[in-house]
């Protein structure tokens, strides 16, 4: 018997026992004779029994009607109606001919009750379930089947465009599909970055799903860049099976239309025996039940799901969950990664980077690739630097921190801060730990005896202009480290839950380590919480109560800035690990503030008498600034240095705004 070649011939086989079952239904409805009937029975069975013993030694891919028969185990009948619903879509005469079999203008389609005709003549009680919403080709959506219907048997019925294309030998994803879904590729076993505890334990739980229909979801939570996608993908890859990604935030959002795409998923990760991976369950729709449910009820397969760190409940499955955490790899295996990305870079130059940021493998590579490029922008034999590696990891990670906050730069510098000299220690002290807190919590081993986070917290407390800010920049600068300011009308939502998941993402990008948070005005996010009277009193409280735990839980650095310190919640400032006052500068201190503010090449007059002002004028040094800026344009203007009488006239019209009055002469 020769075998199909490829599945155009196996499909033209199957048009033409459409053909004749048609012209079989028509002569039946038409009244022949039994002879005719049996003749042209025979002549349809004649040709399906050819095709079929053609199909039996042929290769599996020339024969796509048989793997659908397969994969969903679909009885004859069943298989009949995807060949006739194809059929009727791809052939114009097959089309005519069922449309005239109809017999009936206001049946201008096929309906259920002309597949029962012609397919069901002798299996009538077989078709409600075959067709029904709970059989396998509406169930795996194979067939769409329209509800609008008054009757069951004049329900629409249509081939997917999925199986068209298969039969035709196109094994491809439907083009509204492929925006939602996408297979994963697996990566060599070597380049996986996990514990070998966890590597066994992953792989023994991703085996028992593959073999045990209904098993519980797999939740992987950690990081962006953890790597949980490609872990999946490959140990499902070493079971035999493929992995598919399902963007969960590109699903819709009506629990009708979750459904229909839900068929499609399933049909799909049957055909390729895969394992379906729920990519950000933590953004499926609000209020359609647990997500397996309401998308794959049917999937006999494994499921896993993706997520973010875990802060509160985790996500709810109907099949039940395990949850695996994943982190940021360990220092040494971050080197590893580090002088992988940077192909040919010094060997100090991965140590520095993997010492330095504790981020993920999937961030590590894509901010390597982009400190490569950089380097080589330059020059053909230009050295990758660590101005580099900074700059590449922050065109990775800012997508998430610029929505929500500002990255600032700071020109000032120590010598032009002025601060009492305790609270200049304490500052140093600030910087000090957060260089050697490697050293003393990894290394001397603190980090044991530290219960919550290690990360660095401060809050700067004085009146404005006192320079908070300016401070917070400096560290950022004497660091290395970008400083980003908060916007809270971004951070804060009307929404529930909105403003924890925005906080979540901010945290969670800012603790790889190349950021340090800014709060200004701090005691509106931060403030004390209230006894509940209402609804909105119970919600605020729940941010107060989220900020705390990610607070602990955080190991980056956060600079809180505030004009009322006695605002802020009191268990937020037990947990701060510096608090540095910024009081309003005595007169020497002010006299110093307009000496270092005058640059060295401004035009100034001799009369300035920096003494003078700082006696006339109590005010903070944001105050002077402005001061300083507004008499030089005075100064400009005339065409003249900058003199005695520009900067008091510009340091009355700021006290002025200040509502003070000016009482010395």
């Amino acid at each position: 018997m020769r075998p199909y070649t490829d599945a155009s011939e196996h499909l033209a086989d199957q048009l033409a026992a459409v053909r004749v079952a048609l012209r079989l239904a028509a002569r039946r409805r038409g009244g022949a004779d039994d002879a005719e009937l049996a003749r042209l029975a025979a002549h349809r069975a004649r040709i399906e029994d050819e095709s079929a013993a053609r199909a039996a030694v042929s290769e599996l891919a020339a024969v796509p009607l048989e793997r659908l028969r397969r994969t969903f185990r679909l009885s004859s009948t069943e298989c009949g109606v995807l060949v006739l619903l194809t059929a009727i879509e791809v052939d114009v005469r097959l089309h005519g001919l069922a449309v005239a079999l109809m017999q009936d203008a206001a049946r201008g389609h096929v309906d259920v009750g002309f597949l029962g005709e012609v397919l069901y003549a002798d299996a009538r009680p077989r078709l409600p379930f075959e067709l029904g919403a709970d059989g396998a080709l509406v169930r795996f959506g194979l067939v769409q089947l329209d509800g609008g219907a008054p009757v069951f048997t004049l329900g629409r019925p249509r081939v997917a465009a999925r199986v068209v294309d298969l039969l035709h030998g196109r094994d491809r994803l439907e083009r509204g599909l492929a925006r939602v879904v996408e297979p994963i590729a697996p990566l060599p076993a070597e380049a996986l970055v996990i514990t070998e505890g966890q590597l066994v334990e992953l792989a023994g739980l991703i085996g028992a799903a593959i073999e045990r229909s209904g098993h519980p979801v797999l939740v992987l939570s950690g990081p962006d860049g953890a790597g949980r996608k490609a872990l999946v993908a490959t140990l499902a890859a070493a079971a035999g099976v493929a992995a598919l990604r399902v963007r969960v935030a590109a699903l819709p959002r009506t629990a009708g239309e979750l459904a229909a795409v839900g068929a499609a998923l399933m049909r799909e990760a049957m055909l390729a025996r895969a394992v379906l991976v729920l990519e950000g369950v933590d953004q499926a729709p609000p209020g359609v039940g647990p997500l397996d449910e309401a998308l794959c009820p049917a999937y006999p397969g494994p499921i896993v799901a993706t997520t973010g760190r875990i802060t509160g409940r985790p996500p709810a499955m109907a099949r039940g969950v395990v949850i695996v955490e994943l982190g940021v790899p360990a220092e040494t295996e971050r080197e590893a990664l580090w002088q992988r990305a940077l192909r040919g870079a010094p060997a100090a130059l991965a140590r520095w980077a993997g010492e330095r940021y504790a981020v993920t493998p999937g961030v590590i590579a894509q901010a390597g690739a982009s400190a490569m490029a950089r380097a080589a922008a330059r020059a053909d034999d230009a050295a990758v630097t660590t101005a580099d590696v900074h700059a590449g990891l922050r065109g990775v990670l800012d997508a998430k921190l610029a929505t929500l906050g500002t990255r600032i730069a700071w020109r000032q510098g120590w010598d032009e801060l002025v601060l009492p000299d305790d609270a200049a220690a304490e500052i140093r002290e600030f910087i000090a730990r957060i260089k050697h807190r490697r050293q003393v919590y990894e290394h001397w081993g603190f980090g044991r005896k530290v219960a919550k986070g290690m990360g660095l917290s401060a809050l700067f407390a004085g009146p404005p202009g006192t320079g908070k800010t300016m401070v917070a920049g400096i560290i950022a600068d004497e660091l290395g480290l970008d400083l980003y300011q908060i916007d809270l009308s971004k951070v804060v939502s009307k929404w529930v839950g909105e403003t924890e998941k925005n906080l979540g993402e901010l945290f969670d990008a800012a603790e790889a380590g190349h950021a340090i948070l800014l709060f200004d005005e701090a005691d509106a996010l931060f403030a004390k919480r209230t006894q509940v009277q209402t609804s909105n009193d119970r919600y605020a409280n729940l941010e107060v109560n989220y900020l705390l735990q990610r607070m602990e839980a955080y190991a980056g650095i956060v600079i809180l800035t505030t004009n009322h310190e006695t605002a802020i919640d009191e268990a937020f400032r037990r947990r701060l690990s510096l608090k540095v006052d910024f009081p309003v500068p005595e007169a020497d201190e002010r006299a110093r503030l307009w000496r270092a503010l005058l640059p060295a090449e401004a035009e100034v007059a001799a009369d300035i008498d920096v003494d003078a002002l700082a006696y006339r004028f109590e005010m903070t040094g944001g105050y002077i600034k402005n001061a300083t800026v507004r008499a030089a344009f005075l100064a400009a203007d005339e065409g003249a240095p900058i003199a005695m009488r520009h900067l008091v006239r510009a340091a009355r019209a700021e006290y002025q705004a200040m509502g003070k009055v000016v009482a010395h002469l």
